[in-house]
Protein backbone atom coordinates (compact mmCIF):
# COMPACT_ATOMS: atom_id res chain seq x y z
CA UNK A 1 0.00 0.00 0.00
CA UNK A 2 0.95 3.32 -0.77
CA UNK A 3 -0.95 4.99 2.20
CA UNK A 4 0.10 4.21 5.69
CA UNK A 5 -1.97 2.78 7.95
CA UNK A 6 -2.28 4.38 11.28
CA UNK A 7 -3.21 2.49 14.62
CA UNK A 8 -5.41 4.34 17.48
CA UNK A 9 -3.90 4.43 20.70
CA UNK A 10 -5.92 1.58 22.75
CA UNK A 11 -8.80 2.65 23.75
CA UNK A 12 -9.89 2.88 27.90
CA UNK A 13 -13.76 1.69 28.47
CA UNK A 14 -16.90 2.88 26.94
CA UNK A 15 -19.12 6.62 27.64
CA UNK A 16 -21.15 9.18 26.94
CA UNK A 17 -20.85 13.09 26.69
CA UNK A 18 -23.99 14.26 28.34
CA UNK A 19 -22.43 17.69 29.37
CA UNK A 20 -22.95 18.77 25.47
CA UNK A 21 -26.80 18.34 25.58
CA UNK A 22 -27.79 22.03 27.09
CA UNK A 23 -25.47 23.55 24.26
CA UNK A 24 -26.41 20.95 21.64
CA UNK A 25 -29.27 22.05 19.18
CA UNK A 26 -31.86 19.74 17.36
CA UNK A 27 -28.95 17.46 15.94
CA UNK A 28 -25.56 18.17 16.40
CA UNK A 29 -23.70 15.67 13.81
CA UNK A 30 -20.32 14.80 14.83
CA UNK A 31 -19.86 13.00 12.27
CA UNK A 32 -20.72 9.33 12.61
CA UNK A 33 -21.36 8.14 9.51
CA UNK A 34 -17.36 8.06 8.25
CA UNK A 35 -17.08 5.39 5.54
CA UNK A 36 -15.46 2.31 6.74
CA UNK A 37 -14.86 -1.28 5.41
CA UNK A 38 -13.46 -4.56 6.02
CA UNK A 39 -10.05 -5.56 4.84
CA UNK A 40 -8.40 -9.00 5.48
CA UNK A 41 -5.11 -8.49 7.36
CA UNK A 42 -3.13 -10.04 5.19
CA UNK A 43 -3.95 -6.97 2.50
CA UNK A 44 -2.88 -4.36 5.06
CA UNK A 45 0.49 -6.16 6.65
CA UNK A 46 3.35 -8.45 5.78
CA UNK A 47 1.33 -11.15 8.54
CA UNK A 48 0.14 -14.21 7.39
CA UNK A 49 -3.53 -14.29 6.72
CA UNK A 50 -5.21 -16.37 9.62
CA UNK A 51 -8.12 -15.38 8.67
CA UNK A 52 -8.05 -12.19 10.58
CA UNK A 53 -9.93 -8.76 8.91
CA UNK A 54 -9.40 -5.35 9.93
CA UNK A 55 -11.93 -2.23 10.28
CA UNK A 56 -10.42 0.49 8.31
CA UNK A 57 -11.84 3.99 8.34
CA UNK A 58 -11.16 5.20 4.46
CA UNK A 59 -11.23 8.58 4.98
CA UNK A 60 -8.18 9.01 7.61
CA UNK A 61 -6.88 5.44 6.68
CA UNK A 62 -6.87 4.44 10.31
CA UNK A 63 -7.46 0.65 11.55
CA UNK A 64 -10.07 1.22 14.26
CA UNK A 65 -9.74 -2.62 15.49
CA UNK A 66 -8.88 -6.53 13.72
CA UNK A 67 -11.69 -9.23 14.21
CA UNK A 68 -11.76 -12.87 13.86
CA UNK A 69 -13.70 -14.11 10.38
CA UNK A 70 -17.23 -14.39 12.20
CA UNK A 71 -17.00 -10.12 13.02
CA UNK A 72 -19.93 -8.70 10.71
CA UNK A 73 -19.42 -5.27 10.00
CA UNK A 74 -22.18 -3.34 10.97
CA UNK A 75 -22.04 0.56 9.73
CA UNK A 76 -23.13 3.25 11.73
CA UNK A 77 -25.19 4.39 9.43
CA UNK A 78 -27.75 1.06 9.27
CA UNK A 79 -27.68 1.11 12.80
CA UNK A 80 -28.84 4.29 13.29
CA UNK A 81 -31.32 4.41 10.26
CA UNK A 82 -33.01 1.51 11.64
CA UNK A 83 -32.86 2.83 15.38
CA UNK A 84 -34.17 5.81 14.33
CA UNK A 85 -37.11 4.78 12.06
CA UNK A 86 -37.86 2.19 14.93
CA UNK A 87 -38.08 5.59 17.60
CA UNK A 88 -40.30 7.32 15.27
CA UNK A 89 -42.48 4.42 14.35
CA UNK A 90 -42.90 3.59 18.10
CA UNK A 91 -46.32 4.04 19.87
CA UNK A 92 -45.44 4.18 23.02
CA UNK A 93 -42.90 7.33 22.34
CA UNK A 94 -43.81 10.89 22.18
CA UNK A 95 -41.01 12.05 19.52
CA UNK A 96 -42.19 15.89 19.61
CA UNK A 97 -39.35 17.86 20.29
CA UNK A 98 -37.20 14.97 20.35
CA UNK A 99 -33.54 16.32 20.49
CA UNK A 100 -30.36 13.95 18.89
CA UNK A 101 -26.56 14.38 20.25
CA UNK A 102 -23.78 12.53 18.47
CA UNK A 103 -20.45 11.44 19.78
CA UNK A 104 -17.44 9.18 18.80
CA UNK A 105 -14.72 8.58 20.82
CA UNK A 106 -11.18 6.89 19.63
CA UNK A 107 -10.95 8.17 15.96
CA UNK A 108 -14.46 6.93 15.49
CA UNK A 109 -14.29 3.57 17.20
CA UNK A 110 -17.01 4.03 18.98
CA UNK A 111 -20.31 6.11 18.50
CA UNK A 112 -22.77 7.12 20.71
CA UNK A 113 -25.85 8.22 19.59
CA UNK A 114 -28.51 10.26 22.50
CA UNK A 115 -32.12 10.40 22.11
CA UNK A 116 -33.93 13.36 24.46
CA UNK A 117 -37.62 13.30 24.56
CA UNK A 118 -38.75 16.37 26.01
CA UNK A 119 -42.75 14.94 25.82
CA UNK A 120 -41.54 12.25 28.53
CA UNK A 121 -40.49 13.83 32.18
CA UNK A 122 -40.44 12.91 35.57
CA UNK A 123 -41.11 15.82 37.97
CA UNK A 124 -39.83 16.14 41.35
CA UNK A 125 -39.82 18.33 44.57
CA UNK A 126 -41.64 20.99 45.47
CA UNK A 127 -43.20 22.85 42.25
CA UNK A 128 -42.13 20.08 40.47
CA UNK A 129 -39.46 22.31 39.04
CA UNK A 130 -36.84 19.39 38.97
CA UNK A 131 -37.42 17.88 35.91
CA UNK A 132 -35.75 14.86 33.72
CA UNK A 133 -36.06 14.20 30.96
CA UNK A 134 -36.39 10.24 29.24
CA UNK A 135 -32.97 9.82 27.38
CA UNK A 136 -32.09 6.13 25.50
CA UNK A 137 -28.34 6.15 24.37
CA UNK A 138 -27.25 4.23 20.92
CA UNK A 139 -23.73 2.60 21.23
CA UNK A 140 -21.96 1.43 18.47
CA UNK A 141 -18.46 0.08 17.98
CA UNK A 142 -16.04 -0.95 15.08
CA UNK A 143 -13.65 -1.29 17.89
CA UNK A 144 -14.76 -4.44 19.56
CA UNK A 145 -15.36 -2.56 23.24
CA UNK A 146 -18.90 -3.14 23.07
CA UNK A 147 -21.78 -4.88 20.99
CA UNK A 148 -24.14 -2.47 19.51
CA UNK A 149 -26.37 -1.68 23.25
CA UNK A 150 -29.41 0.33 23.65
CA UNK A 151 -29.73 1.74 27.05
CA UNK A 152 -32.61 3.64 28.90
CA UNK A 153 -31.94 7.04 31.08
CA UNK A 154 -32.48 10.56 31.60
CA UNK A 155 -31.64 13.93 31.33
CA UNK A 156 -31.73 15.94 34.05
CA UNK A 157 -32.54 19.77 32.41
CA UNK A 158 -31.49 22.46 35.97
CA UNK A 159 -27.86 20.82 35.89
CA UNK A 160 -27.59 18.93 32.50
CA UNK A 161 -27.12 15.54 34.42
CA UNK A 162 -27.20 12.38 32.56
CA UNK A 163 -29.20 10.44 34.66
CA UNK A 164 -28.59 6.60 34.69
CA UNK A 165 -30.72 3.70 35.94
CA UNK A 166 -29.79 0.14 37.26
CA UNK A 167 -28.63 -2.11 34.86
CA UNK A 168 -31.18 -4.46 34.23
CA UNK A 169 -33.25 -1.71 33.11
CA UNK A 170 -34.43 -1.94 29.06
CA UNK A 171 -30.72 -2.78 28.33
CA UNK A 172 -30.42 -4.26 24.69
CA UNK A 173 -27.27 -5.90 23.25
CA UNK A 174 -26.73 -7.55 19.52
CA UNK A 175 -23.68 -8.74 19.01
CA UNK A 176 -21.87 -8.01 15.62
CA UNK A 177 -21.81 -11.78 14.45
CA UNK A 178 -25.35 -11.73 13.87
CA UNK A 179 -26.91 -8.34 13.35
CA UNK A 180 -29.87 -6.94 15.24
CA UNK A 181 -33.42 -7.23 15.79
CA UNK A 182 -35.41 -4.33 14.72
CA UNK A 183 -38.85 -5.81 16.18
CA UNK A 184 -36.67 -6.48 19.10
CA UNK A 185 -35.43 -2.96 19.74
CA UNK A 186 -38.93 -1.55 19.04
CA UNK A 187 -40.16 -3.75 22.45
CA UNK A 188 -37.07 -2.56 24.54
CA UNK A 189 -37.79 1.13 23.31
CA UNK A 190 -41.71 0.34 24.63
CA UNK A 191 -40.37 -0.90 27.30
CA UNK A 192 -37.84 2.14 28.41
CA UNK A 193 -40.99 4.48 28.71
CA UNK A 194 -42.53 2.03 31.17
CA UNK A 195 -39.58 1.87 33.25
CA UNK A 196 -38.52 5.14 33.42
CA UNK A 197 -41.97 5.97 34.51
CA UNK A 198 -41.15 3.40 37.20
CA UNK A 199 -37.63 5.22 37.95
CA UNK A 200 -39.38 8.52 38.84
CA UNK A 201 -40.93 6.70 41.48
CA UNK A 202 -38.11 4.99 42.83
CA UNK A 203 -36.23 8.72 42.62
CA UNK A 204 -39.22 10.80 44.29
CA UNK A 205 -39.17 8.03 47.46
CA UNK A 206 -35.38 9.38 47.26
CA UNK A 207 -36.57 12.48 47.50
CA UNK A 208 -38.42 11.86 50.94
CA UNK A 209 -35.68 9.34 52.03
CA UNK A 210 -33.45 10.82 54.79
CA UNK A 211 -29.43 11.03 53.63
CA UNK A 212 -27.24 12.26 56.66
CA UNK A 213 -23.71 13.41 56.06
CA UNK A 214 -22.62 10.17 57.65
CA UNK A 215 -24.29 7.75 55.52
CA UNK A 216 -22.96 10.17 52.49
CA UNK A 217 -19.56 9.40 53.79
CA UNK A 218 -19.88 5.85 53.39
CA UNK A 219 -21.36 5.48 50.79
CA UNK A 220 -18.71 7.54 48.78
CA UNK A 221 -16.10 5.78 50.32
CA UNK A 222 -17.66 2.59 48.77
CA UNK A 223 -17.78 4.34 45.48
CA UNK A 224 -13.78 5.77 45.42
CA UNK A 225 -12.70 2.25 45.87
CA UNK A 226 -9.71 3.51 48.22
CA UNK A 227 -9.34 6.54 46.44
CA UNK A 228 -8.99 9.80 48.73
CA UNK A 229 -9.11 12.22 45.86
CA UNK A 230 -12.27 11.07 44.36
CA UNK A 231 -14.01 10.53 48.06
CA UNK A 232 -13.22 14.20 48.75
CA UNK A 233 -14.32 15.37 45.43
CA UNK A 234 -17.54 13.61 45.87
CA UNK A 235 -18.11 14.66 49.17
CA UNK A 236 -17.54 18.28 48.38
CA UNK A 237 -20.29 17.40 45.39
CA UNK A 238 -22.68 15.86 47.99
CA UNK A 239 -22.39 18.96 50.59
CA UNK A 240 -23.51 21.32 47.19
CA UNK A 241 -26.18 18.94 45.97
CA UNK A 242 -27.49 18.32 49.52
CA UNK A 243 -27.21 22.31 50.00
CA UNK A 244 -30.00 22.45 47.21
CA UNK A 245 -32.34 19.10 47.55
CA UNK A 246 -31.87 18.49 51.16
CA UNK A 247 -30.01 15.92 53.03
CA UNK A 248 -31.95 12.51 50.98
CA UNK A 249 -30.70 10.30 48.92
CA UNK A 250 -32.18 11.84 45.65
CA UNK A 251 -29.43 14.32 46.76
CA UNK A 252 -26.19 11.55 47.10
CA UNK A 253 -27.83 9.96 43.80
CA UNK A 254 -27.60 13.58 41.94
CA UNK A 255 -24.14 13.88 43.05
CA UNK A 256 -22.81 11.02 41.62
CA UNK A 257 -24.59 11.78 38.52
CA UNK A 258 -22.80 15.40 38.47
CA UNK A 259 -19.63 13.69 39.18
CA UNK A 260 -20.27 11.31 36.06
CA UNK A 261 -21.20 14.49 33.84
CA UNK A 262 -19.06 17.14 34.96
CA UNK A 263 -15.94 16.14 36.41
CA UNK A 264 -13.12 17.35 34.95
CA UNK A 265 -11.54 15.49 32.09
CA UNK A 266 -7.36 15.54 31.05
CA UNK A 267 -6.73 17.81 27.83
CA UNK A 268 -5.46 14.50 26.32
CA UNK A 269 -8.52 12.48 26.75
CA UNK A 270 -10.21 15.33 25.65
CA UNK A 271 -11.37 13.92 22.36
CA UNK A 272 -12.46 10.42 24.02
CA UNK A 273 -14.78 12.83 26.52
CA UNK A 274 -17.94 10.97 25.21
CA UNK A 275 -16.81 7.26 25.91
CA UNK A 276 -15.30 8.53 29.54
CA UNK A 277 -18.61 9.81 30.69
CA UNK A 278 -20.31 7.01 29.45
CA UNK A 279 -18.10 4.97 31.42
CA UNK A 280 -18.46 6.61 34.38
CA UNK A 281 -21.90 6.37 34.11
CA UNK A 282 -21.81 2.89 33.87
CA UNK A 283 -19.72 3.08 37.04
CA UNK A 284 -22.73 4.59 38.67
CA UNK A 285 -25.16 2.36 36.86
CA UNK A 286 -23.77 -0.60 38.48
CA UNK A 287 -23.28 0.97 42.35
CA UNK A 288 -27.20 1.92 42.12
CA UNK A 289 -27.35 -1.74 42.22
CA UNK A 290 -24.95 -2.96 44.51
CA UNK A 291 -26.62 -4.18 48.11
CA UNK A 292 -25.19 -0.92 49.88
CA UNK A 293 -26.74 1.70 47.90
CA UNK A 294 -30.62 -0.75 48.22
CA UNK A 295 -30.38 -0.93 52.12
CA UNK A 296 -29.47 2.79 52.10
CA UNK A 297 -32.48 3.82 49.76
Amino acid sequence: MSAVLKFPTKPAVLNLNAARFAAAGTHADAGLFFPVECRPLSDLTSMPDRKLQAVVRKDTNTVLAVHGQRYTLIKNEDVYDRVDAAIRESDALDTNGMRIVDSIAYEGGRAIRSYIFPEHKISIGRGRRDVTNLRLNVINSYDGSTNLRINMGGYRIVCANGMVVGTDVSNYVARHTSGFNVDEVKARVAASVENFVRMGDKWRMWSKEPCTDEKAVALVSEFARGSAAMRTKLFDIWLEESKNLGKTMWAFFNALTYWSTHAEIKAASAPNAAAIILERESRVSRFLSTPTLELAA
